[in-house]
């Protein structure tokens, strides 16, 4: 039995105008309920490169993300008039395991402002938009290493935070997992070229309210990239899982620390990339010409992870925050 041909041609039309609705940014509907956080379930589900705020400190999208260059403190006193809890009501709160993740996070915004901390609501946001978008992935493809490894007692992570500036971001990995809420102990390395001033400052405050965020647990490391990365691998292999994050390595540099990562078969990596003049190079010239040179590197990025046995998906952070919003998120496969 055959279907008129006008009829069939129809549903032809149809179904390619569908197929093509569903190719289109940001109109893929999702297909499954499933957890995108656990690297066996691979479906495919809808991309927004330009999702609302998670976290405690939102940004106007004002057109220009620089205009939020200005300190923390400064930044909730001039949007709202009054910081997020007012002062006289404020207590250094007691954190236990039980704390939920947006609580502990409120804390530590209070603590920065009312100390009027030398950071910028910029940074302080785009470190917890980064966080809420890869944390859970990057903890949980370390907490199968651990599973699977031979390691039973006096397991461990480590959070490497490559091109660190201050900070910030890698010290929420440790805050945001008080003792008690993993089962593995969690520490935290930064490495830039040198330590700034503000480090010391971010990490105090911090651990006013997060008593475990401290010199035991978070190191800085001053070194050179291809220095660091040089040492690292030649030092005996440990029995930590190790989660690589980077916001914004200029150029090349997120190009080494994804293979690095490769290299130290980190338990996950998550970059934030920027700068791409040259990233792109090795994509066909149609690539680059159809989705752009940012998107033809991430791409490129996308599948030397892939080929080297991560489940890789993309995230993104809002563009009030950075132009530059685009994660590329890796869980290695076990």
């Amino acid at each position: 039995w055959r279907l008129p041909r006008q009829q069939s041609t129809t549903s032809m039309i149809g179904a390619a105008v569908a197929a093509l609705l569903l190719a289109l940014p940001g109109r893929m509907p999702p297909l499954s309920q499933a957890s995108p956080y656990s690297a066996s379930k691979n479906q495919i589900t809808s991309f927004d490169d330009n999702p609302p705020f998670k976290g405690v400190v939102v940004l106007k999208d004002l057109g220009c993300p620089d205009l939020h260059r200005n300190r923390i403190r400064r930044h909730f006193l001039d949007d709202s008039g009054e910081l997020l809890t007012p002062l006289s009501q404020y207590v250094v709160p007691t954190i236990t395991a039980s704390t939920s993740t947006e609580n502990i996070l409120k804390h530590i915004v209070n603590r920065l402002a009312y100390l009027d901390a030398p950071v910028d609501a910029k940074e302080v946001a785009e470190s917890i938009e980064f966080y809420l978008r890869s944390g859970k992935r990057a903890i949980g493809a370390a907490r199968r290493v651990l599973k699977n490894s031979d390691v039973t007692e006096d397991q461990s992570m480590v959070v490497k935070d490559l091109c660190s500036g201050h900070g910030l971001t890698g010290m929420l990995f440790a805050a945001c997992n008080p003792p008690g809420r993993l089962k593995a102990s969690m520490r935290v390395l930064l490495v830039d070229q040198s330590e700034p001033q503000s480090h010391l400052i971010l990490r105090d405050l911090i651990s006013e309210v997060c008593p475990w965020v401290n010199q035991d647990t978070v190191q800085f490391f001053e070194a050179d990239l291809d220095d660091y990365v040089t040492k690292s691998l030649s030092d005996d292999a440990t029995d930590e899982a190790s989660i690589i994050i980077s916001t914004h390595a200029c150029g090349s540099l997120t190009d080494d620390v994804i293979r690095y990562a490769v290299e130290s078969r980190a338990a996950s990596v998550s970059v934030m990339p920027c700068c791409y003049t040259g990233t792109a190079k090795g994509t066909p010239y149609g690539v680059q010409r159809m989705f752009g040179v940012s998107a033809s590197a991430d791409i490129k990025r996308s599948f030397l992870l892939h080929d080297a046995g991560y489940h890789v998906d993309f995230a993104a952070i809002p563009k009030a925050i950075t132009p530059m919003n685009r994660l590329i998120v890796a869980e290695r496969r076990c």
